[in-house]
Protein backbone atom coordinates (compact mmCIF):
# COMPACT_ATOMS: atom_id res chain seq x y z
CA UNK A 1 0.00 0.00 0.00
CA UNK A 2 1.38 3.18 -0.98
CA UNK A 3 1.91 6.64 1.31
CA UNK A 4 -1.52 8.57 2.42
CA UNK A 5 -1.63 12.22 1.35
CA UNK A 6 -0.74 13.47 4.81
CA UNK A 7 1.97 10.99 5.17
CA UNK A 8 3.47 12.52 2.08
CA UNK A 9 2.98 16.49 2.98
CA UNK A 10 4.42 15.73 6.41
CA UNK A 11 7.13 13.48 4.85
CA UNK A 12 7.63 17.07 2.65
CA UNK A 13 7.29 19.57 6.32
CA UNK A 14 9.37 17.11 8.30
CA UNK A 15 12.12 17.39 5.09
CA UNK A 16 11.89 21.20 5.25
CA UNK A 17 12.01 21.56 9.33
CA UNK A 18 14.87 19.45 8.95
CA UNK A 19 17.12 20.93 5.69
CA UNK A 20 15.61 24.39 5.44
CA UNK A 21 14.94 25.47 2.43
CA UNK A 22 14.93 22.87 -0.51
CA UNK A 23 13.88 22.70 -4.21
CA UNK A 24 11.59 20.37 -5.69
CA UNK A 25 14.01 17.96 -7.11
CA UNK A 26 15.79 18.20 -4.12
CA UNK A 27 12.18 17.21 -1.93
CA UNK A 28 11.49 14.82 -4.53
CA UNK A 29 14.73 12.75 -4.07
CA UNK A 30 14.92 12.97 -0.02
CA UNK A 31 11.53 12.05 0.20
CA UNK A 32 11.43 9.26 -2.03
CA UNK A 33 8.46 10.52 -4.12
CA UNK A 34 7.15 11.46 -7.76
CA UNK A 35 8.25 15.05 -8.48
CA UNK A 36 4.72 15.50 -9.75
CA UNK A 37 3.27 14.35 -6.52
CA UNK A 38 5.59 17.02 -4.58
CA UNK A 39 4.55 19.68 -6.98
CA UNK A 40 1.35 18.88 -6.12
CA UNK A 41 1.70 18.41 -2.40
CA UNK A 42 3.65 21.64 -2.03
CA UNK A 43 1.33 23.73 -4.09
CA UNK A 44 -1.78 22.59 -1.75
CA UNK A 45 0.35 23.13 1.24
CA UNK A 46 1.39 26.48 -0.17
CA UNK A 47 -1.73 27.76 -0.61
CA UNK A 48 -2.75 26.47 2.89
CA UNK A 49 -0.12 29.13 4.44
CA UNK A 50 2.41 25.66 5.49
CA UNK A 51 5.15 26.00 2.94
CA UNK A 52 6.41 29.19 1.25
CA UNK A 53 8.15 29.19 -2.18
CA UNK A 54 10.81 31.79 -2.13
CA UNK A 55 12.90 32.17 -5.86
CA UNK A 56 11.78 28.43 -6.76
CA UNK A 57 12.86 26.73 -2.99
CA UNK A 58 10.27 25.81 -0.45
CA UNK A 59 10.48 26.17 3.42
CA UNK A 60 8.05 25.82 6.25
CA UNK A 61 5.32 28.58 6.36
CA UNK A 62 3.87 30.93 8.72
CA UNK A 63 0.90 28.65 9.43
CA UNK A 64 2.83 26.15 10.68
CA UNK A 65 4.92 28.69 13.09
CA UNK A 66 1.40 29.11 14.73
CA UNK A 67 0.02 25.85 14.70
CA UNK A 68 3.67 25.00 16.59
CA UNK A 69 2.98 27.92 19.15
CA UNK A 70 -0.56 26.13 19.98
CA UNK A 71 1.43 23.11 21.46
CA UNK A 72 2.16 22.33 24.88
CA UNK A 73 2.92 18.83 26.04
CA UNK A 74 0.75 19.10 29.39
CA UNK A 75 -1.83 22.63 30.09
CA UNK A 76 0.30 25.50 31.32
CA UNK A 77 3.69 23.94 31.47
CA UNK A 78 5.63 26.19 28.67
CA UNK A 79 4.44 29.01 30.81
CA UNK A 80 5.29 27.74 34.08
CA UNK A 81 8.63 27.00 32.66
CA UNK A 82 9.65 30.12 31.27
CA UNK A 83 10.96 31.99 34.63
CA UNK A 84 12.35 28.88 36.35
CA UNK A 85 14.41 28.84 32.91
CA UNK A 86 15.54 31.85 32.79
CA UNK A 87 16.33 31.96 36.66
CA UNK A 88 18.82 28.76 36.25
CA UNK A 89 20.36 29.91 33.09
CA UNK A 90 21.69 32.95 34.72
CA UNK A 91 22.51 31.56 37.86
CA UNK A 92 24.15 28.86 35.93
CA UNK A 93 25.17 30.53 33.33
CA UNK A 94 24.77 27.99 31.03
CA UNK A 95 21.81 26.93 28.75
CA UNK A 96 18.42 25.59 30.26
CA UNK A 97 15.57 23.55 28.72
CA UNK A 98 12.59 22.24 28.83
CA UNK A 99 12.12 18.64 27.00
CA UNK A 100 9.42 16.48 26.27
CA UNK A 101 9.90 12.84 25.50
CA UNK A 102 8.13 12.49 22.18
CA UNK A 103 7.96 8.94 20.31
CA UNK A 104 11.76 7.80 19.68
CA UNK A 105 12.93 11.54 20.51
CA UNK A 106 13.60 14.09 23.27
CA UNK A 107 11.78 17.52 21.83
CA UNK A 108 13.26 21.04 23.31
CA UNK A 109 9.73 22.40 24.26
CA UNK A 110 10.90 25.69 26.08
CA UNK A 111 14.60 27.18 26.07
CA UNK A 112 16.43 29.57 27.77
CA UNK A 113 19.65 29.66 26.04
CA UNK A 114 23.36 31.92 26.83
CA UNK A 115 26.00 29.67 25.15
CA UNK A 116 26.00 30.69 21.70
CA UNK A 117 26.61 26.88 20.45
CA UNK A 118 23.45 25.77 21.95
CA UNK A 119 21.04 28.45 19.24
CA UNK A 120 20.93 26.40 16.73
CA UNK A 121 20.65 22.68 18.09
CA UNK A 122 18.77 23.26 21.57
CA UNK A 123 15.65 25.83 20.35
CA UNK A 124 12.17 25.11 20.67
CA UNK A 125 10.82 22.47 18.56
CA UNK A 126 14.14 20.98 18.08
CA UNK A 127 15.60 17.34 19.18
CA UNK A 128 18.02 17.19 21.52
CA UNK A 129 21.07 15.89 19.23
CA UNK A 130 23.16 13.01 20.89
CA UNK A 131 25.99 13.59 22.47
CA UNK A 132 24.79 16.63 24.66
CA UNK A 133 25.38 16.56 27.94
CA UNK A 134 22.86 17.46 30.16
CA UNK A 135 21.89 17.24 33.99
CA UNK A 136 18.32 16.84 33.69
CA UNK A 137 15.46 16.79 36.71
CA UNK A 138 12.05 15.56 35.91
CA UNK A 139 8.77 17.78 36.11
CA UNK A 140 5.87 16.64 37.51
CA UNK A 141 2.08 17.12 36.51
CA UNK A 142 -0.06 17.18 39.78
CA UNK A 143 -1.04 14.10 39.49
CA UNK A 144 2.38 12.92 39.68
CA UNK A 145 3.10 11.81 35.99
CA UNK A 146 6.26 13.09 34.84
CA UNK A 147 5.07 15.83 32.17
CA UNK A 148 8.96 16.57 31.01
CA UNK A 149 12.28 17.50 32.55
CA UNK A 150 14.65 20.63 33.23
CA UNK A 151 17.82 20.24 31.97
CA UNK A 152 20.99 22.48 32.17
CA UNK A 153 23.96 22.02 29.97
CA UNK A 154 26.80 20.66 31.30
CA UNK A 155 29.33 22.35 29.14
CA UNK A 156 33.32 21.46 29.23
CA UNK A 157 35.38 21.00 32.54
CA UNK A 158 31.98 21.40 34.55
CA UNK A 159 30.96 19.07 37.15
CA UNK A 160 27.54 17.73 37.05
CA UNK A 161 27.51 17.91 40.94
CA UNK A 162 27.26 21.74 40.74
CA UNK A 163 23.99 22.13 38.11
CA UNK A 164 21.68 19.35 39.86
CA UNK A 165 20.93 21.48 43.16
CA UNK A 166 19.83 24.19 40.61
CA UNK A 167 18.17 22.20 37.89
CA UNK A 168 16.21 20.20 41.13
CA UNK A 169 14.89 23.55 42.10
CA UNK A 170 14.01 24.99 38.91
CA UNK A 171 12.25 21.87 38.04
CA UNK A 172 10.51 21.83 41.36
CA UNK A 173 9.27 25.44 40.78
CA UNK A 174 8.01 24.16 37.53
CA UNK A 175 5.74 21.34 39.35
CA UNK A 176 4.49 23.57 42.02
CA UNK A 177 3.69 25.99 39.53
CA UNK A 178 1.46 23.34 37.72
CA UNK A 179 -0.53 22.75 41.12
CA UNK A 180 -1.19 26.40 41.08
Amino acid sequence: MGRSVLEGAFSLLDRLTDEGELGLSQLADRCALPKTTVYRLLDQLESLGAVENVRGRYRVGAQMFRFGQAWEPAPGVLRAARQPLRALSATTRTSAIFAVPRHDRVLVAAASIVRAEDVARLRPGATVPAGVELVSAPVRAPAGLVVGTVSAVLGHGRSAAVLEAAVGHAAKAVSAALVS
